[in-house]
């Protein structure tokens, strides 16, 4: 039969068109399987034709019409029952709010959703030019970072040191009422650790911080051992040596500090290694070499770790590991060579153990090991094989990162202080005496340093720089009461309890009120620097002693911080070794007076601090070291 005579359409359809044929592009070698679909097919070279059916022309526009409005119809059935669902969440939610009694604010974002945290700072810019009315009840108190920066403001705005935030996502209940905190802190069975919400931790295996209920107890159990008086001795002679090493890298740099974070962060990282892992670094960067099958130092790979957590705790895997682009491969490299060097510490300490009896007072690592090795765990006190990682991790992190923070903005706040360093040096003169430094001892000075200005510079520096802007809570069970003042407050369960340290630091019903400000900014730490408010006066008035729960720089209750005597060991013995010897000032550039880099580095101190796994400054500040005169 004729092509005309069997495809009559085709033919009319040509002459409409004004063509002779309907022509589709192939490659070379596919004119076989055209030929079998389409008889009237016609090839030259890379270039083929083929007579097509009308019919089949006109059914594919019909074909994906109904594609596109299956996918279209798909998409607004998912989002309006999306939709639908997050309505009805939010109505739960403000029905619950109502019935706890606090003042709430509805907010369109959940502080915990990931995407907000990813994306926030692509949409804060466009909020903040809103309205104020529309977003000051409930943005600041939703800013992922920014907790610090807010303070108290949010609170006062709402007139109420209690505020529940309402969304779709869930209700988050902030709070800076010290009788809350307490309640919070101390009801250990009603209100425990988020772990879904700290399970980013367990990068590693399962950490003391991410655990909750028996797994917690078995943690503590054994890392309690390695918290003993032997152990704050190391911290103190460690801390001692590491300091002098460090004032010898000043000094060989003319008396320069150019970056006083990273230098911290180097000397709590080498002390917190040698006392719980039994691990000496070296403390100049040019003698620093790769360990045999590493590509990067120890110091290199925790640090870059460290640098890159935002990526490491939320990149998926597979795209963590797979990934081409740069940020993923550094982030990647230094997470698996941080594992590795783990894992040596971890078999060489096995190694030992196997031949060698664990005694109470060993190291943090030891104990770790002891609990997570086949053939070395006892049954009554056994752990997972990977949280010795993780706990080897979590504490590391704890007890190097956030120190080295609270050293530096400690010596920033001296430096800008010259009359209260003065103070705190003539101090340490009066304590140690003439003893040198390596005569000093944790049993003999650490209490009476604590109790005089080393120990007010601590706990103010911890007031206005907390080590976690806020502190999780959730009653995963069941609703609790909570009592403030003569009310009582139902608290649905599953609610999140948010414990603003920032906030509960700076409320001015326990704290006084900024008199007069400086450069810095909100929320004007160094305005709001006093650390004599810690000190006895020459008047005999006692010093200041704020109610339980308004000051909680290491947390209270079950789950407080176990090592606050290490950190307050290394930190008393730093200042004071630093400052027996040497004064610290800022160091003003050619052709600035000290009022300019004064008020600069108030700025850096206030609106350039951020909150990466702890509060620091976005970038160094130049300071100088003075010996100080006979």
């Amino acid at each position: 039969m004729a092509f005309e005579d069997r495809y009559p359409t085709v033919i009319n359809f040509r002459k409409r068109l004004n063509v002779s044929e309907v022509t589709l592009l192939a490659l070379n070698g596919t004119t076989g399987v055209l030929h079998n679909l389409f008889p009237a097919f016609h090839s030259s070279g890379n270039v083929c034709s083929v007579d097509l059916p009308f019919q089949l022309l006109r059914r594919r526009p019909q074909n994906s019409w109904i594609m596109a409005s299956t996918i279209l119809f798909s998409t607004v059935a998912v989002v309006s029952a999306f939709s639908f669902f997050q309505y009805r969440n939010l109505q739960r939610h403000i029905e619950e709010a109502k019935k706890s009694g606090f003042k709430y604010s509805i907010s369109p974002v959940y502080f915990q959703s990931i995407p907000w945290i990813i994306l926030q700072n692509v949409f804060i810019p466009f909020l903040s030019r809103l309205p104020s009315q529309w977003t000051q009840s409930w943005l600041p108190l939703s800013k992922w970072g920014e907790t610090w920066h807010e303070g108290y403001e949010p609170f006062r705005r709402m007139n109420d040191d209690t505020i529940m935030i309402v969304s779709a996502g869930g209700n988050i209940l902030w709070t800076c009422d010290p009788e809350i905190i307490m309640q919070v802190s101390t009801r250990r069975n009603d209100f425990v650790k988020p772990t879904e919400m700290l399970d980013i931790l367990n990068i590693y295996g399962p950490t003391i911080t991410a655990a909750e209920g028996e797994e917690h107890r078995i943690f503590k159990k054994v890392a309690s051992p390695s918290f003993n008086d032997k152990n704050f001795q190391s911290v103190w002679t460690g801390t001692v040596e590491q300091t002098e090493m460090m004032m010898q890298k000043w000094l060989d740099n003319g008396g320069s500090v150019s970056n006083l974070n990273g230098d911290a962060a180097k000397l709590t990282l080498h002390v917190i290694s040698k006392v719980f892992f039994g691990k000496t670094i070296k403390w100049t960067e040019d003698d620093a070499k790769p360990s045999p099958g590493h590509t990067l130092t120890y110091e290199r790979a925790i640090s870059t770790v460290f640098e890159y957590n935002s990526t490491i705790f939320l990149t998926p895997r597979p795209i963590l590991n797979y990934s081409p682009l740069k940020i993923h491969k550094i982030a990647k490299e230094a997470f698996v060579e941080w594992r590795k060097y783990m894992e040596e510490m971890r078999d060489s300490t096995a190694e030992h153990l196997q031949t060698h009896d664990l005694k109470e007072d060993g190291t943090l690592l030891e104990h770790f090991v002891k609990a997570g090795t086949p053939g070395l765990r006892s049954p009554e006190l056994s752990i997972p094989e990977d949280a010795i990682l993780g706990n080897i991790f979590i504490f590391i992190l704890a007890g190097h990162e956030t120190s080295a923070n609270i050293f530096t903005y400690a010596v920033m706040l001296l430096a800008c202080r010259p009359d209260f360093q003065l103070s705190l040096q003539t101090d340490i003169d009066t304590l140690v005496g003439d003893r040198k430094a390596s005569q000093w001892s944790y049993k003999a000075d650490f209490s009476k340093l604590m109790n005089g200005h080393v120990g007010a510079l601590m706990k103010e520096t911890l007031r206005l720089y907390t080590v976690l802007p806020f502190l999780p809570k959730v009653n995963k069970t069941k609703e609790q009461t909570l009592k403030s003042g003569n009310q009582t407050h139902i608290l649905p369960r599953d609610t999140l309890v948010m414990i603003n340290t920032s906030a509960t630091h700076r409320n001015p019903k326990h704290w006084s009120e900024i008199q007069k400000t400086a450069g810095d900014g909100p929320p004007y730490p160094l305005s709001d620097f006093h650390p004599e408010r810690w000190l006895q006066s020459s008047d005999s008035k006692a010093t200041y002693n704020p109610p339980e729960g308004a000051y909680v720089p290491f947390a209270e209750g079950y789950r407080s911080c176990p090592g606050q005597r290490f950190a307050q060991a290394e930190f008393c013995a730093a200042i004071a070794r630093l400052f027996s010897e040497f004064s610290v000032e800022l160091a003003c550039k050619p052709g600035e007076d000290y009022a300019s880099t004064l008020e600069k580095v108030e700025q850096q101190m206030s609106s350039g601090t951020v909150f990466e796994m702890g509060l620091k400054m976005k970038k160094p500040v130049p300071l100088k070291l003075v010996k100080r005169k006979a």
